[in-house]
């Protein structure tokens, strides 16, 4: 595993994490310590970037408004990230993280593979929309122009996007196509269909106008399997 991607399964392991988690009922919860509140400052600091990043925009945002939005001290705010790429690489691992979240959640109960590709495209329709995946689509664009950002950044985000590549190549052989080269570029296709239409959906465009490209997208992954398999039911491809 990678550096970076061992850094958003930390990440995803201490957001699942309840607070008094093993105290007995009746049991007053001990004092917090400084680790345990220097982690609550972070989280504070990344839910807030993320929600001014979604309502104001990458160039909008700075260390100093999410500090006030977080109600926590300039010195706190440095302590924890003494840069804003620093503070955006929080906010894309937390993103990936609520993602990965999300897409064992979408698949836990879906034992069919060809269903389990459509229930991921479905799950990262709805994290490309949401406040955490606009936020991440503000940062990865900013790198374009932020030599800073783009250091911290893209390594989280190539570490990233091989895990989806390799999970999604799983899951197509699982169905019984075991084609690396097509796997990897129908993400590369389905993953800048979806940023391209949370973008649409930003700007102010209805969800239900964009429902039809996004059941297409699923559709077309059942019918890849279909395809591969002539003559076997293949669960979900008229999905």
């Amino acid at each position: 595993m990678t550096l970076a991607a061992a850094t958003v399964s930390s990440a995803l392991a201490l957001r699942n994490a309840k607070p008094g988690a093993g105290l007995k009922a009746g049991t007053a919860a001990p004092r917090r310590t400084q680790a345990e509140r220097s982690a609550s400052t972070r989280t504070r600091l990344v839910a807030a970037a993320i929600e001014t990043l979604n309502r104001l925009g990458y160039a909008a945002t700075s260390t100093v408004l999410v500090a006030d939005q977080a109600r926590v001290s300039r010195g706190a705010m440095l302590h924890q990230f003494p840069s804003k790429a620093l503070l955006m690489a929080a906010v894309v691992e937390e993103s990936y993280a609520e993602a990965i979240e999300a897409y064992r959640q979408a698949t836990a109960s879906e034992p069919e593979p060809v269903r389990q590709l459509q229930c991921v495209a479905e799950a990262a329709w709805e994290r490309f929309r949401s406040p955490g995946g606009i936020a991440q689509t503000e940062v990865w664009m900013a790198t374009r122009s932020d030599p800073e950002l783009a250091a911290v950044v893209l390594p989280i985000h190539d570490a990233m996007f091989e895990q989806s590549k390799n999970s999604q190549a799983d899951r197509f052989r699982a169905c019984g196509i075991d084609d690396r080269a097509m796997s990897d570029g129908l993400l590369y296709h389905n993953v800048a269909l979806l940023r391209g239409l949370a973008l649409e959906f930003v700007l102010g465009t209805p969800e239900a106008a964009l429902r039809p490209a996004v059941d297409q997208m699923k559709h077309h992954l059942a019918a890849i399997v279909a395809g591969a398999n002539p003559g076997k039911l293949c669960s979900g491809a008229s999905s």
